[in-house]
């Protein structure tokens, strides 16, 4: 038996599950299987010493307040709570004593969890808004067909974290899906799906002190309308992009002239999966990770029954090269739905965060009552990985999550709790632990740190 794996291993259960059906809550409860002590008592860890553990400056999410998780299922947006916000952790608080400090930024859950974009600095934060919030009235009849498609980019000038001052609200294209900034923080690029009101996939904009000053839209050689572009990012070199194309899940890389706009294709285009939604390239810039959700048409509600997800790890083509390729090197099967993951500094351990089926209204026989995270070891120098644990958490929609400084703390959006009694959303944190006498065998543990934000974060950074 692998030690490690919930499953395979000790099996503890406890569900204190809420049914909110129409609002009506429904106790359930699940059974416990016993297990050691040792290991029940290890399930959580608190910080008792006033010590942050979590090395960074600042922790910064945003949170779509518009719907409930199971809007995914039947549209329904349910109640309202709150506005969209936009939150900041201050790490140099301690953890159990820490709160948000919370301004709205109008965003939207329904795409990558990629809506925001902080400059190395700290300085500047640029939120998009995919779709637009719910009207004002008829606060729980409201259906996500209510949402028209966003098209404002909200900044904020956030130097003094504890007052952030709004720069402005910008209009930009339609459905815009996700923003990142170059490494000097002058650039930002926004992918777009394309529609009849607009028809632009890419969109490369200057910015000033906030402000955009230049805009251009690069045509991307041999792309359609048809495709989605879900996700654009920057190289750490600044000269480089990537693009995934969700529609025929693929991730292609440009080089990206910012004098004569343009983009020009660099090396070949790597087939990934199914339905990939983010990447991420590895902090010296010699690899490139991506996950695939295996949603789609021929998916009960093109998400409620996916299978499990993979993470890939895709290894760039070395400069000045002749024979220029890029190769889809490693792929590791994690848990259901891991729309979001995130790299350790050193390259050396990636986590996904696996949804599973948590957004499922709570009448629904597929309900699970949990979401998991799954540790993975990554070979830095070959991109070679494999999944050694899988934990459980009482957490519904868990989309973003990132690592500390040390590369073994881990912070993850928890968009809303089972536990009606619990309200809004939280910012949950996990650690990196090992036996002391056997450090190769490492595990995922959740603390008993838990920040409380504005339902529904899902999009976080870390300002280090």
């Amino acid at each position: 038996m692998r030690r490690g794996s919930f499953i395979d291993n000790y099996f503890l259960i406890k569900l204190n599950t809420m049914q909110k059906n129409n609002n009506i809550k429904i106790s359930k409860l699940f059974f416990f299987i016993m297990i050691p002590l040792q290991l029940i008592t290890a399930q959580t860890v608190s910080n008792t010493t006033g010590i942050n553990l979590f090395k960074g400056k600042y922790l910064i999410s945003v949170s779509d307040a518009d719907m409930v998780a199971s809007a995914y299922t039947n549209g329904k947006l349910g109640a309202r709570e709150g506005t969209d916000m936009m939150s900041i952790i201050d790490l140099k608080v301690s953890l159990n004593k820490a709160s948000a400090i919370e301004v709205p930024a109008s965003n939207s859950v329904g795409g990558p969890p990629a809506v925001l974009a902080v400059d190395k600095s700290g300085t500047y934060a640029y939120i998009i808004e995919t779709f637009t919030p719910r009207p004002k009235t008829n606060n729980k009849e409201h259906m996500f067909s209510d949402l028209d498609l966003g098209q404002i980019l909200t900044v904020y000038n956030i130097k003094n974290k504890k007052a952030p001052k709004l720069v402005g609200k910008q209009k930009i294209e339609k459905r815009p899906v996700s923003i990142d900034i170059s490494p000097d923080g002058n650039w930002l690029l926004i992918s777009y799906y394309t529609s009849p009101e607009n028809k632009k996939h890419l969109g490369v904009y200057k910015v000033e002190k906030g402000k955009i000053v230049e805009t251009y839209f690069p045509e991307i050689p041999k792309w359609k309308l048809t495709d989605k572009l879900i996700y654009a990012s920057w190289h750490p070199d600044g000269k480089t992009i990537s693009l995934i194309n969700n529609a025929k899940a693929e991730v292609s890389f440009f080089k990206i002239d910012l004098e004569k706009k343009v983009i020009t294709k660099w090396g070949n285009t790597v087939s990934v999966g199914k339905f990939p939604m983010i990447g991420r390239f590895t902090k010296e810039g010699k690899h490139f990770l991506v996950n695939n959700t295996f949603w789609g048409k021929d998916v009960q509600g093109t998400w409620n029954s996916a299978p499990k997800g993979t993470i890939g790890n895709i290894s760039l083509a070395v400069e000045g090269e002749e024979n220029i390729r890029h190769e889809l090197s490693s792929q590791v099967m994690v848990g259901v739905s891991p729309e979001g993951f995130a790299v350790s500094p050193e390259g050396d351990f990636v986590i996904s965060a696996n949804m599973e089926r948590s957004w499922l209204p709570y009448n629904d026989s597929r309900q699970g009552w949990f979401s998991s995270l799954s540790l993975i070891k990554r070979n830095p120098k070959t991109g070679a990985m494999r999944v050694i644990h899988t934990i459980p958490f009482e957490g519904i929609l868990p989309e973003s999550l990132v690592f500390d400084t040390t590369g073994r703390n881990i912070a993850v959006t928890t968009f809303d709790h089972y536990d009606n009694n619990i309200e809004g959303g939280a910012i949950d944190f996990f650690k990196i632990i090992s036996d002391p006498l056997n450090s190769e065998e490492k595990m995922i543990m959740q603390t008993r740190n838990s920040i409380p934000v504005t339902r529904g974060p899902h999009t976080m950074i870390l300002i280090d």
